[in-house]
């Protein structure tokens, strides 16, 4: 029956379709069952290959294409020779799967056993194994066996973590003791935190109380700021009251001490009958006694004379044009008394300075604010001068009850430094000379004029003044003097513009219609200070105390008595009230 089987073909289509297990490596397969359709096969632990090759029925599998040349392969002659009324039912696979399990765990035993893997799988080709399905199963992953040197490099590798995680640990621990110091301290801060919110309310209470007592304070000092204006401006009208009480020209003497080129001459000519009073005398004639406002002797100091003139210079800063002329005869002192010297020797001019800035400081605390400016102008050969800028030209032009000078430079000052500098260069402009009289000698009349603006919000009151130093040149002889050439023609200018003074003083007593202001320089610039305008004026004769001197002392005495009786009429105050211009003389 087997015998037949084979014969038939059947015997061959019965063991192609059972599962065959193979051990070893499967041969080659030929050049025919390349062209054949296959199923790759997979090894089994052990070396096992598992998978077979089925023919697939005819009635679903295209007609296999055979070469040209060749015979068919042993599986192909036995399908086309095989009809199909002998197939048998193909065995199922229940038995195979134990023999694959069994065969596995042979496998796994043996590799734990020797710690080899297992063998390379082999595979068999047939000529049936492109027809039937493999069944495969998972082969589990060999362990490889771990070497001394791997590890030591294991057992260092956890060494250097276990440090790591130690000094992690301390690290830990560390910010762990930080975190819980810096939680006290955050809780003591909050318990300051709380006093001090406490203490902010304490202290808001108590500001409030205290900003209402301000407001208090404030109202009640509005009310004496009130009164303190009221009672100022009674003050300041009486001490104008007192400085008009004996006319508008107010004349003080002063006689100088002797020099050290005096010290054989003699001053008994000049008497002092009283504290303001003065009597010059010629030879055995006795003189007459003259009375002024001030006598200032030789003993007075520079600090003493500006002392008995300040509350005359005051009035500036209270909105009245002010006026104060040194006049006197060639080496009596004029310039010494308005410019003096360094330290207690200073002048009337620098001292009136720092006496202004230190004044509009107190006044500042009454609301008032104030600005100065400076121009030094001098007249030299009847033609006018800035000192300031190089000595320009300035041109004199006369409106009415004033005079413009055109060209003349203003420059603003704050302190005393500033108006220091600008006397040094003013001084360093002027015109001197040496002649017999005296080794320095000025050859001009030299005018400082203060530009003085005030004002006062609380009121509205706003005031613009000018105050005037003049330092005039001396008169002189020619016989006296010895001068000439130049220096005569600038003795001649000296004594016609101060003749020209002392008619215009004449003119203004004898109250004439006509005062010639127009004939000089000297006295248009000194309109406003003699009678033509607004202004307080003060003259301070200078005397020379030799003997020698007595005949010009007595004319300059003289010249005096008449100026302090010209009457120039009451100064009235320049002041702005709410933007309007009143008794204005500024230019």
């Amino acid at each position: 029956m087997n015998v037949a089987r084979r014969r038939s073909g059947l015997f061959r289509s019965t063991i192609g379709a059972t599962p065959k297990i193979t051990r070893g490596r499967a041969a080659a397969p030929s050049t025919k069952e390349a062209n054949s359709t296959t199923i790759p096969r997979q090894s089994a632990p052990g070396g096992i290959t598992i998978g077979a090759a089925a023919r697939r029925p005819p009635s679903r599998l295209p007609t296999p294409t055979t070469p040209a040349t060749g015979r068919a392969s042993l599986p192909e002659r036995s399908a086309m020779a095989k009809p199909a009324s002998c197939s048998r039912p193909i065995p199922t696979m229940q038995s195979t799967a134990s023999r694959i399990s069994t065969l596995t765990a042979a496998s796994s035993f043996r590799q734990l056993r020797t710690g080899r893997p297992p063998p390379p799988s082999t595979q068999r080709s047939t000529a049936t194994s492109s027809l039937k399905p493999s069944v495969t199963r998972a082969r589990p992953v060999a362990q490889k066996p771990i070497l001394p040197s791997k590890m030591a490099l294991l057992e260092e590798k956890i060494a250097q973590l276990e440090s790591a995680m130690a000094e992690a640990t301390d690290f830990a621990e560390h910010q762990k003791s930080k975190i819980q110091i810096l939680d006290g301290k955050l809780e003591g801060a909050d318990r300051k935190l709380i006093s001090l919110q406490d203490q902010l309310s304490t202290l808001k209470e108590v500001n409030k109380a205290k900003v209402e007592e301000c407001e208090d304070y404030r109202v009640h000092n509005n009310d004496l700021r009130d009164l303190l204006n009221e009672k100022e401006a009674e003050l300041r009208k009486l001490h104008n009251d007192v400085v008009d009480l004996r006319g508008q020209i107010r004349v003080a003497v002063r006689v100088r001490p002797l020099i050290k080129s005096e010290a054989d001459a003699s001053s008994s000519a000049i008497e002092y009958p009283a504290i303001d009073t003065i009597r010059i005398n010629e030879g055995s004639k006795p003189g007459i006694v003259v009375k002024f406002e001030k006598v200032f002797t030789p003993v007075f100091s520079q600090k003493e004379v500006f002392a008995n003139v300040e509350e005359f210079i005051r009035s500036s800063l209270h909105g009245y044009n002010v006026g104060l002329i040194a006049y006197g005869q060639t080496g009596s002192g004029k310039t010494h008394t308005m410019r003096g010297g360094n330290g207690e020797e200073e002048g009337i001019i620098p001292r009136a300075a720092a006496f202004l800035f230190a004044e509009s400081r107190k006044l500042e605390s009454l609301g008032w604010k104030f600005d100065f400016s400076l121009s030094f102008l001098e007249v030299y050969n009847n033609v006018a001068y800035d000192l300031l800028s190089d000595r320009a030209v300035v041109q004199l032009r006369l409106n009415d009850q004033t005079v413009s000078m055109i060209g003349l430079s203003e420059h603003t000052i704050s302190n005393v430094s500033d108006v220091a500098r600008l006397l040094r260069v003013a001084d360093g402009g002027r015109k001197t000379a040496a002649t017999k009289c005296n080794e320095s000698l000025s050859r001009s009349h030299a005018v400082y004029m203060w530009k003085i603006t005030a004002h006062q919000p609380s009121t509205g009151i706003s005031t613009s003044c000018q105050l005037k130093l003049v330092d005039l040149a001396g008169s002189e002889r020619a016989k006296e003097s010895g001068v000439s050439g130049d220096q005569f023609k600038e003795m001649t200018n000296i004594n016609q513009s101060l003749s020209i003074l002392q008619m215009c003083i004449s003119q203004q007593r004898s109250q004439k219609g006509h005062v010639s202001y127009r004939d000089s320089k000297l006295t248009q610039v000194l309109m406003d200070c003699l009678g033509r305008g607004n202004s307080k004026t003060m003259v301070v004769v200078n005397l020379n105390p030799c003997n020698e001197q007595a005949t010009e002392s007595k004319r300059s005495i003289e010249f005096a008595s008449k100026m302090r009786s010209t009457n120039i009429g009451s100064a009235v105050q320049q002041r702005t009230l709410l933007g309007d211009v009143s008794q204005m003389s500024m230019n």
